[in-house]
């Protein structure tokens, strides 16, 4: 009975697996595509663009990090990218593996912005708030503030930069993480992979945010 069992439990596997490989395979066709309505480049990996990213905070998280079914472009004065970034944490029987889907728009001469860190509060947020972590709060804006932790190294120049109508155009966001530093925006929901259908959305929203940025200057 133990030995049916194994069996039974080997198959399952096996076919969960497969089924996995089929989806993936799916995905990766349905992007190249997507990136050919778009004008865009398909590529099934990056570790150019993995190695040129690494040092940003959304790349420092966990290990076995991996930057896949990349969409590339360049509109002149923009850079595009769009990936899977897939990253674990913890070991054995404690690991999590995330992926999410980002979008990345790179301008030296359009985004002169402060290094910022912008992601969901969650309840442990709040804790960590009362415990002096830092989350950068706007008094004129709770509701954003109730939204997202805001960090960063220089407070002054964030505080500075998030104008009231930023704080007003984020608070329309609700779920989404936002990074900015030195010419680079990064912009997705956190360990959510965007269905092949939403990367077009996904790009519209990403230069929505970027050019509500860009207005801030």
């Amino acid at each position: 009975m133990v030995f049916v069992i194994l069996v039974v439990g080997a198959l399952l596997f096996g076919g969960a697996l497969l089924y996995a490989h089929h989806l993936e395979k799916v995905r990766k066709e349905t992007l190249e595509k997507t990136a050919e309505e778009l004008g865009l480049v398909f590529q099934p990996a990056s570790e150019e663009l993995q190695a040129r990213f690494a040092h940003f905070k959304l790349f420092q998280t966990g290990h076995s990090k991996k930057l896949y079914n990349v969409i590339v472009g360049d509109s002149g004065e923009v850079r595009i990218s769009i990936f899977d970034y897939r990253f674990t944490t913890g070991h054995g029987k404690h690991k999590n593996t995330s992926t999410q889907t980002v979008a990345a728009l790179q301008s030296s001469s359009l985004l002169p912005c402060p290094s910022f860190r912008m992601r969901p509060e969650g309840f442990l947020d709040r804790i960590g708030g009362a415990l002096g972590f830092q989350d950068i709060d706007f008094e004129s804006h709770p509701n954003y503030s109730k939204m997202f932790v805001l960090q960063g190294e220089d407070e002054a120049a964030i505080r500075q930069f998030f104008q009231p109508k930023l704080l007003e155009f984020f608070e329309t966001k609700l779920g989404h993480s936002v990074e900015a530093s030195e010419d680079a925006m990064f912009f997705y929901r956190p360990k959510v992979k965007a269905k092949p259908e939403m990367i077009k959305d996904l790009l519209a929203d990403a230069y929505e945010v970027f050019g509500h940025m860009v207005d801030q200057e």
